[in-house]
């Protein structure tokens, strides 16, 4: 499987992990359930189709690559990898994923941030306005694929903390006819009914043909909290979970992992990871708190 050289993946879930805090923080706000700000929630139907990236996991990076190359830079990356060797592309990516665009990438990162009140979402608008409007135009296309990119990260994420498994692999198998995949994607992200043709129209078969018994097993997990258990240390699990997704989390020493935590900006008091022996300890709790979620579905 081919996939960006280590700096490259650390430094991203590094950054990508205090905002999708964030919004871990408000689904335990709402008792496991989505509770997001009303100007989220705006954002995440707008971009809705992103659930369509849960087809292939693939997808996901590209949605990263077309907020920073655009969509000719990125048709420009696919062609010159698609004819190279798997060796050769893997070579490819990582000199691709040079410093200098590691740079650029961690500075527009560092720089995303998710307004927390009604004022700073002011502020954004306000700031956004000002601009010359093919500027605006620009920059609106790229926060687009950047939220696409967002949102299908957060949720895959979250369904592999919550499933053992992610949204790429249980959406692909839900529309292969798999109905226990199709009701816990759902229960991750209900935005599929809406948005993924397949979910949609399959709820609506079974609302014309009277399933009752599967339509009474989607309410159950329409309703089901996503979360059934309180998290202690929800910015620690969320960087668990995403270095988890990208397939680094066993990889690393857990010195390599307690410099990460302090790279992400977690205060090692606050999460009980003072030394290498509570890190130990809590990365212990994140998968014994991972089965026990299991056992809850």
């Amino acid at each position: 499987m081919l996939r960006p050289k280590k700096e490259s993946s650390l430094s991203i879930a590094q950054r990508l992990s205090p905002q999708c805090v964030e919004l871990l923080r408000d689904l335990q706000k709402g008792g496991g359930r989505i509770s997001f700000s009303p100007e989220v929630v705006q954002i995440q139907n707008f971009v809705g189709q992103y659930v369509l990236i849960y087809d292939d996991e693939r997808k996901i990076g590209r949605a990263l690559f077309l907020a920073f190359l655009g969509e000719d830079g990125l048709k420009d990356f696919n062609q010159e990898i698609e004819a190279l060797s798997k060796d050769e592309q893997q070579e490819f990516l990582d000199s691709f994923a040079s410093s200098e665009l590691l740079n650029e990438i961690s500075e527009v990162m560092d720089s995303f941030k998710i307004p927390q009140s009604q004022t700073e979402w002011k502020a954004a608008r306000d700031e956004a306005a000002k601009l010359p409007e093919d500027e605006r135009k620009v920059i609106e296309k790229q926060s687009a694929f950047f939220w696409y990119f967002f949102f299908s990260h957060f949720f895959n994420t979250l369904s592999l903390m919550v499933h053992g498994t992610k949204m790429t692999s249980l959406v692909p198998r839900a529309i292969a006819g798999d109905e226990d995949s199709f009701l816990k994607a759902v229960q991750i992200d209900r935005m599929l009914l809406l948005h993924h043709p397949y979910f949609r129209d399959r709820k609506a078969r079974a609302q014309s043909e009277g399933e009752t018994a599967f339509l009474s097993k989607l309410a159950y997990r329409e309703s089901n909290p996503t979360l059934r258990s309180k998290i202690r240390y929800p910015g620690l699990y969320m960087l668990f979970g995403i270095l988890e997704s990208i397939n680094w989390l066993d990889e690393l020493s857990h010195e390599e992992l307690l410099d990460i935590c302090e790279g992400a900006g977690l205060d090692d008091y606050q999460n009980r990871i003072e030394d290498v022996t509570y890190l130990t300890k809590r990365l212990i709790e994140y998968r014994i708190w991972k089965k026990a979620s299991l056992s809850m579905q």
